[in-house]
């Protein structure tokens, strides 16, 4: 029974003596040796640190992880990323007067005279507006107009060399902004050249945009879908590859479109500009933006009443 009793005793022991040696052994692990200095402790501690610090998720872009987990369609992405759609942007009422020209011409162009404003005349209309606190837009500040108390925008259509010659210069004087409605086939064609129009899209006051390749009347080609896409597709490629910009609104050739037209316009640009019909407001229909017609005729004294 001695034995017995010594035997329970030495087991309980010998479990006692082992317990103690783990826990010396675990406090060895997560202790630092006390052969290491402060200095080295410390830089221990400041690294452990900083790589907390390196892989906390927030430090990873969020756009990132969304593009890495979801890999989008890479034409769907960027069609989103350069075309915001107007359904996400909610615009107040407001009257926007969007002007029309082509060229200019100080001295009797002869034939299509109406079309050639003298320079002299564009520039008291420009003056007037900068003194009088419009800001000169164009179609890439449209999802911003809440902000901008007197938005007006200078339209010019075709491309002709004038816009470079005589209404780039008064554009420069006044820190004014227009738009061009470029015809594809027009370019070097004794209209503006490629050099001109990289010239005054890098100045930051033209806007290129699209009034197709040739010029067509789109609603006349309408029933032929792969002709009115290349007018409407190409054009714009055409223009973005030498501007290096997005190219967000056309100008329908003529003013003539019809529902056709509006729906294949809708999958390339975000606006789609008449000819005439006046003042328009950011309430009506993107896709028929109408505009006011400045002819040679108009005097400064009609331009101020049409402004509104």
């Amino acid at each position: 029974m001695k034995i017995v009793k010594i035997g329970v005793i030495v087991f309980c022991c010998a479990i006692i003596f082992f317990e103690l040696y783990i826990l010396m052994i675990s406090k060895d692990i997560t202790e630092p040796s006390n052969n290491l200095s402060n200095d080295t402790i410390e830089a221990q501690t400041q690294k452990e640190t900083l790589f907390e610090l390196e892989i906390e998720p927030q430090s990873i872009p969020l756009t990132n992880l969304i593009i890495d987990e979801t890999e989008p369609d890479t034409e769907e992405y960027e069609t989103a990323t350069t075309m915001p759609s107007t359904e996400e942007t909610k615009l107040l009422s407001k009257n926007m007067p969007v002007f029309m020209y082509h060229t200019s011409s100080e001295n009797n162009p002869g034939g299509l005279t109406e079309l050639y404003v003298k320079p002299s005349e564009f520039e008291k209309q420009v003056q007037y507006l900068s003194e009088n606190g419009f800001t000169f837009c164009t179609f890439d500040d449209y999802f911003n107009l809440n902000n901008i108390d007197k938005p007006v925008f200078l339209t010019f259509d075709d491309g002709y060399k004038e816009n470079y010659t005589e209404i780039f210069p008064i554009l420069q004087k006044y820190n004014a902004k227009i738009t061009i409605f470029l015809t594809i086939n027009s370019i070097n064609a004794s209209d503006l050249t490629i050099d001109m129009i990289v010239e005054m899209s890098d100045s930051g006051l033209v806007k290129f945009e699209s009034h197709t390749n040739t010029h067509p009347s789109l609603a006349s080609i309408s029933a032929n879908d792969a002709r009115l896409t290349d007018e409407l597709q190409n054009s714009k490629l055409k223009i973005e590859e030498i501007t290096g910009k997005p190219v967000l609104a056309l100008a329908y050739p003529n003013g003539e479109f019809n529902d056709t037209v509006k729906e294949k316009t809708k999958e390339f640009y975000l606006f789609g500009l008449r000819k005439d019909l006046g003042m328009h407001n950011t309430k009506y229909n993107p896709y028929e933006v109408q505009r006011i017609r400045i002819n040679r005729s108009t005097n400064i004294e009609t331009f101020k009443s049409l402004v509104g």
